[in-house]
């Protein structure tokens, strides 16, 4: 491939493919990779599925690829011209990164697992000692539990555990690099991009921001503190009964981020949301929103911090400034 750098993941293959349909050693290249591993195959589906979420129209070489090997000649001016004045500050390159930044969260498979959520479920798992884990949605939690461990990791998402006391195995949860560890207590896990927040609802919880230091900090009822995959940390308190309202189909901010709430409310919501415009997404956030309405949601938010959110097909939302 002269002059362009080889993809490595299916969403970079698909902007590659994209903007080269007739390169021929790009597609030698490309068919490579895909036959490469089984999980190739099935990235590269998901980005597709994406796409035609997006409103794509009929692929290029379809009769010329096999049905999975397609790639898809995406419009995305369809997404964008209902509203290009409100796009000053963003190119239209940027935002279709934005696009496909929030596709691959989105749509990127992880394979191995134990239990998995989809897009607005909740669910109640019991471990085999009896403690319990409720899921937030699009979530994947893997097991490893043994005679002296109690292990689990949570890959995605969101999760609040409440683990049953047993002073001989202590219960151990790792996210990104992250390890929490307790002995009977109960609390929030939550990976948002490359953070892992965690917030104790009861007891005690012992969390090793970095695997590589012996450093460990000790967080008690209504602590929390957030994780930079780097293992930089910020530690904050939270009021206990705030912690899992989203188990009760609520999401409570409390000075968060515009872009902490809306990863919050993405969760419950069947498509793509996208913060168009870069000063949006940290600016400051206060109030209740209701998890099964997130559309109602998100048009509140926007509304908040004085944007506009706008449902471009039921499965797209763009929030732009005003």
């Amino acid at each position: 491939m002269s002059n362009i750098i080889e993809p490595q993941e299916a969403s970079e293959w698909l902007l590659v493919m994209k903007e080269n349909p007739d390169d021929k050693v790009l597609i030698s290249e490309f068919t490579q990779w895909y036959e490469q591993k089984p999980e190739h195959a099935e990235a590269w589906k998901k980005a597709i599925k994406a796409y035609k979420l997006m409103g794509a129209i009929t692929p290029r070489y379809e009769d010329q690829w096999a049905e999975s090997q397609i790639v898809e000649k995406q419009v995305i001016n369809n997404v964008v011209a209902f509203r290009r004045s409100k796009f000053k500050v963003m190119s239209f390159m940027a935002v279709a990164a934005s696009i496909l930044f929030a596709l691959v969260l989105k749509f990127e498979p992880l394979s191995d697992y134990d239990y998995a959520t989809t897009a607005g479920e909740i669910r109640q798992v019991t471990l085999e000692d009896g403690s319990q884990v409720y899921m937030g949605p699009e979530s994947k939690l893997k097991l490893n539990y043994s005679e002296k461990s109690r292990d689990v990791q949570l890959l995605e998402g969101q999760a609040f555990f409440d683990v049953s006391h047993n002073p001989e195995k202590s219960f151990r949860v790792f996210s990104l690099g992250t390890e929490i560890s307790v002995l009977g207590t109960a609390f929030d896990v939550n990976i948002v991009e490359d953070n892992v927040g965690v917030m104790v609802q009861e007891g005690t919880v012992a969390v090793k921001p970095d695997p590589k230091r012996p450093d460990t900090e000790i967080l008690k009822i209504g602590d929390r503190i957030d994780v930079a995959i780097s293992g930089d940390f910020v530690r904050g308190h939270i009021s206990p009964k705030h912690i899992s309202a989203w188990r009760d189909g609520r999401f409570i901010a409390n000075d968060h981020s515009a872009l902490d709430v809306v990863n919050a409310l993405d969760r419950h919501y069947s498509g793509i949301v996208v913060i168009a415009d870069e000063d949006l997404k940290n600016q400051p956030v206060t109030g209740m929103y209701l998890l099964s309405k997130p559309v109602t949601a998100l048009k509140a938010l926007a509304q908040s911090i004085g944007a506009e959110s706008y449902q471009v097909t039921p499965w797209f939302i763009v929030i732009s400034n005003s």
